[in-house]
């Protein structure tokens, strides 16, 4: 007869799905989960520094310029590159992640809303038999909800500011309440055990009030995740410089609420047995968010204005002799004898500035040529 010991060993060799899984597997992925936690400081600043690299080298690549970076300087666009990444990475992070999270915590597994159902082979009795989570039934009281006031807080990011928190308190005042009958709908077809036999909702008498108090956690938490979007759809909006172009604003909305949707039911179905997938799947998405709003709203130049470089941010510049030579053999106009005038600082990182003169002169300058610079906006 085998021992206690051994039963439990092949129980935790055995996955929810039934499938037994190689010893290697197990010790690798233990192995990752340590060094993740012992170091959890230090892979979140890599994330954030990625997010930040992401951004410089979308910006790069939009200005069509690569620039020559010494290591005495590198430290300093470290540097940036985290200050940047890590705005970019926590407003991505309460937008894809924490929302899926809340709901894995608080609704998606919740026993009393029963999101989940026996498999087509599975027994019914059989109380170790796993069950599957019902995709469906999550759209139906999650993701439409969900879906919808995205869609509308979205488009009243074109209302202004105050205006559009104004719209979003009211969204969030009747997602609470809309939440709250919807959850208690489910709880009072679905509950069991949740209040003595005499008193379930399901009976005549449909007033217990452990009911109501659960469907308020509930919807409380469902509507803390909506606020988290609103936060940073709004951020990222004003980051973004207010895109006002009605094409542009529809792809964004589309796009970015698609993205948002579809991240926040994988991590809530992911994050509570494989957490590191949900990381993933977050990771993921908040790369292909950041992607298409600096391809259709150049997000990376407006963030990159905020530094005073980049378009449309104009300067004067009063070269020396040596720079007065180069700005004159390249055919360069000048306002003055040793000026440059509506120039456009592109690029500051190595030992050259990368401008553009005009609108249409592009040209390299050596920083050591540059006396001075007058912000002119």
């Amino acid at each position: 007869m085998a021992s206690p010991e051994v039963i439990a060993l092949e129980k935790s060799q055995v996955s929810e799905n039934g499938r037994a899984q190689p010893k290697a597997a197990q010790k690798e992925s233990s192995e990752i989960d340590k060094f993740l936690i012992a170091n959890a400081s230090f892979a979140v600043w890599l994330i954030f520094l990625a997010f930040g690299g992401g951004i410089l080298a979308l910006y790069y690549a939009r200005i069509g310029y690569l620039p020559e970076i010494e290591w005495k300087a590198s430290l300093i666009y470290l540097f940036i590159g985290s200050i940047v990444g890590g705005v970019i990475g926590l407003l991505l992070t309460i937008s894809v992640y924490l929302p899926g999270v809340i709901w894995s915590e608080t609704i998606v597994f919740d026993p009393c809303l029963k999101f989940s159902y026996f498999p087509p082979n599975g027994k019914h009795s059989d109380k170790e038999q796993p069950t599957e989570m019902c995709l469906r039934t999550i759209l139906k009281y999650l993701g439409l909800p969900f879906l919808f006031v995205l869609l509308i807080s979205h488009i009243a990011l074109l209302a202004g500011r105050v205006q559009y928190w104004l719209i979003a308190g009211a969204l969030l005042v009747l997602t609470f309440f809309v939440m709250r009958g919807l959850l208690k709908y489910r709880l009072s077809n679905r509950s069991e055990g949740i209040a003595p036999d005499s008193q379930r909702i399901g009976d005549a008498s449909k007033t217990d009030p452990a009911v109501g108090r659960h469907a308020f956690k509930l919807s409380s938490a469902f509507t803390l995740s909506v606020l988290l979007n609103q936060i940073s759809m709004y951020v990222m909006y004003w980051l973004s410089g207010s895109p006002s172009k009605v094409g542009t604003f529809v792809v964004l909305t589309i796009l970015c609420t698609t993205g948002v949707w579809i991240a926040c039911h994988v991590v809530a179905l992911r994050y509570r047995d494989y957490p590191r997938q949900a990381i993933v799947a977050s990771l993921v998405a908040a790369g292909l968010l950041l992607f298409t709003a600096d391809n259709f709203s150049s997000l990376s130049v407006k963030l990159m204005n905020h530094f005073g470089m980049g378009y449309y941010k104009r300067v004067n510049l009063v070269v020396n002799d040596h720079g007065k030579d180069i700005v004159k053999n390249l055919g360069v106009p000048k306002c003055g004898d040793l000026q440059l005038c509506n120039v456009e600082i592109l690029s500051k990182v190595g030992d050259e500035y990368y401008l553009r003169v005009g609108d249409e002169a592009y040209l390299t300058l050596p920083k050591s040529d540059v006396v001075a610079i007058r912000p002119l906006n």
